[in-house]
């Protein structure tokens, strides 16, 4: 407003050093005077262009007291209804525009806002990258390549005595690779009492610390304990890390106790994993007793599946790792023996297969280990596309029903026995499990 009355009295200043005798112009071919409120209006819009022409149209009232020259008796009406018309078609103008400029900077504004968001959000993410490949490359291995490793270890744990930590020396290589532990040991519980004397050990000699307040920590509450165990508690002592073995009956075998790991290494994700991998090996020692539940129920199981079904639950239960049980049923006739022996053959290789034989019946229960429902649904697939390959028939052609259960907190021993009640396969089927 200040500009709008600035420069409408300036013009007229002009107009009237100019043409002192008629400063509006009146006599002019074209109203010279009229330019600036047009301006204004075209810049700052219809407000601003209707008040230089009250200016103009106050200037006109009061010529005679500000000039000294007589006003023309006769108002000109059409030269200020004319310059009216003009100052809104061009304030119109210029609200229309303006409006769609102040649309379009705070578009632009928000994108702004949402590009700088979107960089940061890159640059997060390229340093989450790079962290990951360092992590694979110092623990290039997935949870289903340990367990491996440790089912691998069991074979020769099955021929020593469960009391002396069978291939301990393994597992706690399989801890230290994955894991990233570099001062370690194992030490055994004989009789609630945990030795001095460590069976297995990576990095320097460890003499046990039997005062540690962590270690006193972990075995009062058989539980892994941390240095930041407990709420805004920091042990110090000896050890970061003292972990119980203990197999899934609550008895406890033996005591991780760890001295010194990288400090991005110490983290819940790592120390839980380190939980999940000792409760797996300690089960596999005390197999005997762990499988009784599913054997009470389903006596033909056979024992490594049973063993892997109660492992596995237990995974569920501790870490929230899901795994699924699936169920194939197929008539005995000469393409349904086909189908059999082709969904037979494609189990993963760490999937768990007990093929049992019913009268005019067969059945495939499938264990598959850390597959949820989407690493259910593409195995499925996959044997399906298989079919269709190999024998041109699918699982509605073929008649083969399916059944699958996901491992929750039911007891396993219930789970399985559930899905062997909707394959209509009996506690005591008359044949005996077929051998995978």
């Amino acid at each position: 407003m200040l500009e709008t009355t600035l420069f409408t009295g300036a013009a007229l200043g002009l107009s009237a050093w100019l043409s002192p005798a008629d400063p509006f112009g009146l006599a002019s071919q074209f109203p010279w005077l009229w330019i600036v409120p047009a301006l204004l209006a075209l810049r700052y819009g219809t407000v601003d262009g209707v008040l230089g022409t009250c200016l103009l149209l106050a200037a006109w009232f009061a010529l005679p007291w500000l000039t000294g020259v007589p006003r023309p008796p006769q108002f000109p009406q059409p030269y200020f209804l004319g310059g009216l018309v003009l100052v809104l078609v061009c304030g119109q103008f210029a609200d229309i525009w303006n409006e769609r400029y102040a649309r379009l900077r705070a578009a632009n504004s928000y994108l702004d806002e949402r590009l700088a968001a979107l960089t940061r959000s890159h640059y997060l993410l390229r340093l989450s990258h790079e962290r990951i490949e360092q992590e694979l490359l110092v623990r290039p291995v997935t949870l289903r390549d340990l367990l491996a490793d440790l089912r691998s270890i069991e074979s020769a744990a099955s021929v020593v005595p469960a009391s002396a930590l069978a291939r301990c020396d393994a597992l706690l290589r399989v801890l230290s690779q994955s894991c990233e532990l570099e001062d370690a040991a194992i030490h055994r519980v004989i009789d609630a009492r945990l030795e001095s004397k460590p069976l297995a050990s990576t990095g320097e000699p460890l003499p046990l610390v039997a005062d540690d307040a962590l270690l006193a920590l972990a075995e009062q509450s058989g539980e892994l304990a941390h240095v930041k165990s407990g709420e805004g508690t920091m042990h110090e002592g000896s050890y970061l890390v003292c972990a119980p073995i203990v197999a899934a009956g609550g008895e406890r075998l033996g005591l991780l106790v760890v001295r010194s790991m990288p400090f991005f290494a110490l983290n819940l994700e790592n120390l839980r994993l380190v939980t999940v991998l000792l409760g797996y090996y300690a089960d596999g020692l005390r197999q005997q007793q762990i499988v009784q539940p599913v054997l009470a129920r389903r006596p033909d199981c056979p024992p490594d599946f049973a063993l892997e079904l109660m492992r596995l639950h237990r995974l569920r239960l501790s870490a929230n790792v899901v795994s699924t049980l699936v169920a194939f049923t197929f008539e005995q006739s000469e393409s349904g023996d086909s189908v059999f022996e082709q969904v037979r053959r494609m189990r993963r290789s760490l999937d768990l297969l007990w093929v049992i034989g019913t009268p005019g019946r067969h059945v495939i229960v499938m264990l598959l280990p850390l597959s949820g429902a989407p690493a259910l649904e593409g195995f499925l697939l996959r044997i399906e596309n298989g079919l269709r390959q190999q024998l041109q028939t699918d699982f509605a052609d073929s008649r083969v029903g399916v059944h699958t259960v996901m491992l929750d907190e039911t007891p396993a021993e219930r789970t399985l026995d559930e899905l062997l009640t909707r394959c209509k396969v009996s506690s005591h089927p008359e044949l005996a499990g077929l051998p995978a």
